[in-house]
Formats: C-alpha cells, structure tokens, sequence
C-alpha cells in the first residue's frame, strides 16, 4: 500500500494552532495593559535600602551607628561594630541605610567613603579563599576597576594583596559590613574558623599591610557567641563596639508597615491587612523582613488573581505558600534517613505540644523503618540527622534531664509549622507507605513510656 507522506506525518495544523495559542497568551501578558495593586514595589522588598526616616523602632540603634561612622567625615576611622539579634530584627537594615546617608555627606566633603556589604550564607562555599575573592570583587566593583584574579589557581595571599591595593588606592576610607559571618566556618581540619582569620586580616590591615584607608568592619550575626571561637591573636586585636537588636512586637510591626503602606496604590490595601501581616510577623520571632516579603506577596496574589484589592484571604494564602516553599526548600535535598528521622520528629512534636523528646522520636523511628523495611540506624546517627535540620532554622535543640526515664537527651522544638513539615514529607513517594494516624498513635505510647 502507498502512503501519502502528508497522511504519515500531518498538516501541522495543530502544531501552528498550538503555537498561535501560546504566542496570543504571552502577547496578551506583555502587551496588555498592566493591571496592578502597586505603586512603588521595590518598598516592600526587603533587599531594598530605604531612608532612615522609614525604619521604625531603631532611633537608639541607628545613633549608634550613626555616631561610629562621624568619626570618618572628621578624616578618622570608625570603630569596628557588632550588631546582634534575631534575623529581621533591622541590623542589615540600619547600617546600610546610615552608610549610605553618610556617604553622602562624605561626597559633599570631598572624601572618597565608601561600603562594601557580603553575606556569606550565600556563598557556596564557606572557605576564607572563597570570602576572600567575594569581598575583592565587590570592592573592586565599587571602585570601578577590574578584579582580574580567577576564583581557583591563585593563593588566597595572592588574592589579599590585590584586594588591598584596590582598598589603598581608590579609597580614603572603607568600611566591610561582614553579614551572617559565623556560616563562614571553613574547613573542619582547620584550627580556627574562618572568619576569625578573615577578621584578624581585616582588623590589621592598616598596621601590617601599610594601607593609607581608614578600614574598618561592621560584623552583621545572629550568634554573638561566634566570638567564643575567635583565635586568641584575632580575639586582642578585634574589639568592636557591640549593638544589640530585640524582636519586634507586633505593634511595632504595625508601624513598619504603615510606613511602607505607599508601596501600594491608594484604596488597594483592605482593612485588617496590615495587622494581619504584623500579626504573622509577631509569630515569626517579630521578624520584620520576612512580614515586608509577606505583605509584598500578598500583593502579587491579588495581582495574578487580577484583582485591585489586597485582601485578608490574599494573606492568610500567601503565608501558607511560603511557608510550604520555605519547607520544601529545606527537607527538598535531604536523604531518605534524614527525611524518616525528621519525620519522627515532628510526628512526636505534633502530638506532644510541640516538644519532641529524643527518645520518643527514636522509639518511632525504628517502627517507622521496620514497617517500611529500611535500615535501623543508631539513636546517635538520628539525633544527628534531626540537629542537621537545626541548622537550615527548621527546628530548635537543647539538652535535657527532666521527666523522662531515659535520663539526658536531646529536647527538639520546631521553628516552622509541625503540620507543613509533615505534610512536604509526606509528598515524597516513601511516605505513601506510612499512615499518619498510626505515626501518631505509636508517637503517643513512646512518649507515655519514655
């Protein structure tokens, strides 16, 4: 039989009418008239540096910054500062905000002033060669000069000497906001953190490098104790002016927003938005940044939905959102044992009022893997799994001896919602062949005889 190619392969009329489909969709989005609840969005993103005169709850923080870095308009160097506190409590916020109000006066003064701010969680890699090239490209982007050193193959020594030379000639004074340092920990065979060398390089820059700046750094942590680990030379010679940042409450955070409430345009913010945003705020450890991401997310919702209003219901569906994502995000690369041992955990959590004992978690976790037919690991390697889980702020771990037969053990507190971290578990294939209702009931009887 002959057959017609055209029969064999088609006309492509679908294709082309797939195609038309698809082009009229993005046209319609992009050449359309754009329907939208903001005015000016870069106000409620919080990676944006806004006046001082909109940070709320920060005057005593901010004179204190603002008073160190005088020294620089009178052609002396700042003192080094420590700013400490929870996350999104305004540390990055006030520092950067005064740094950039006083390069302006520099600028006026004819003084060549100027910052530069890394955060090192968001490195790859948290070695000193690493942080080292990091703090020498952003310089040499402020300065306007090529940093021609490659990230591998060149000493980190080699790397310091380049970097100083771009600080001493095209700068009269520099201050290095170091963010989230204490994630800067180097290699484990290493005998002292990274930062603590990185700090003892940047504190004795002036004296051994011969470098004319006026060089000094503002060290941004959630963990003051990250000095306990400071090498005892780094420790005599680093001696900041330390500043410390409180959670907010939700009242406060009433007032952050309000001052960001012209990111919007007029009548496109509900009643009860605002408080109801602060209020999820407040139950994130009064953490500002993440109420600002909040209230900007609501926003886009109301957008792709196409409505000129942002409403309650666009909050309360954006928090469950990001709160999924934010989960996701964490137990997404983590192994199978480390899921099943996280799993445990908030499954004793969930019944036990939010507090898992280590050993209740380690009684449904061996059940968990017999009935699934997994290996058993020992009650070290779980706690061990559990802690990792700590460190991307999942949950939080403290040492106990109180009320339990099995004497000392490891107390776990969840940070995020117990019910969000179950139910992202549970989308994993593995989990289909374990019945939450029975987790629970074996949870309750571990926790009844521990």
């Amino acid at each position: 039989m002959n057959h017609n190619p055209s029969d064999m392969q088609g006309d492509g009329s679908e294709d082309i009418t797939d195609q038309s489909s698809e082009s009229s969709i993005v046209d319609s989005i992009l050449d359309g008239k754009r329907k939208t609840v903001f005015e000016n969005k870069q106000l409620v993103d919080s990676n944006t540096i806004v006046d001082h005169n909109r940070i709320y709850g920060r005057d005593k923080q901010l004179a204190a910054e603002a008073r160190a870095f005088r020294d620089t308009l009178d052609g002396e160097r700042p003192p080094d500062l420590l700013l400490y506190g929870p996350s999104g409590t305004g540390k990055t916020l006030t520092v950067k905000a005064v740094a950039e109000k006083v390069k302006e006066r520099a600028t006026q003064n004819k003084i060549d002033f100027d910052f530069i701010a890394v955060n090192f969680k968001t490195m790859e890699s948290h070695s000193l060669d690493r942080a080292v090239w990091k703090l020498g490209n952003q310089t040499a982007k402020k300065a306007g000069v090529s940093w021609d050193i490659p990230r591998k193959g060149v000493s980190t020594d080699a790397k310091y000497v380049r970097l100083y030379e771009i600080v001493d000639r095209h700068f009269d004074a520099l201050v290095f906001i170091l963010d989230e340092i204490d994630t800067l920990t180097g290699r484990a065979s290493d005998d002292e953190p990274a930062y603590s060398r990185l700090l003892y390089s940047l504190s004795r820059v002036m004296a051994e490098q011969h470098v004319d700046t006026l060089v000094s750094t503002v060290v941004i942590t959630n963990h003051p104790k990250f000095r306990e680990n400071l090498d005892s030379h780094t420790d005599s010679s680093y001696n900041p002016t330390g500043i410390h940042f409180s959670d907010y409450d939700a009242n406060e955070l009433i007032e952050i927003l309000n001052r960001r409430r012209d990111a919007f345009k007029d009548g496109a913010l509900d009643d009860g938005v605002i408080e109801l945003v602060a209020a999820y705020g407040a139950k994130n450890e009064g953490d500002a940044r993440r109420a600002i991401d909040l209230l900007r997310d609501a926003g886009e919702l109301a957008n792709r939905n196409g409505e000129t209003v942002v409403t309650e219901r666009h909050v309360h569906a954006a928090n469950d959102s990001v709160v999924k994502n934010r989960v996701l995000e964490i137990v997404g690369g983590m192994s199978l044992q480390k899921k099943l041992s996280l799993y445990a955990a908030a499954v004793v959590a969930d019944v036990n009022n939010g507090a898992a004992p280590s050993p209740a978690i380690y009684t449904l976790y061996q059940e968990i893997c017999q009935r699934t037919d997994r290996d058993v690991y020992t009650q070290e390697t779980v706690n061990s799994h559990i802690n990792k889980a700590g460190t991307y702020g999942v949950l939080e771990s403290e040492r106990t001896s109180g009320g339990f037969k099995s004497g000392v053990h490891l107390m776990f507190t969840f940070t995020e919602p117990v019910d969000a971290v179950i139910e992202t578990l549970e989308e994993d294939d593995t989990f289909d062949e374990i019945e939450l209702s029975t987790a629970r009931s074996i949870a309750r009887q571990s926790i009844r005889s521990t």
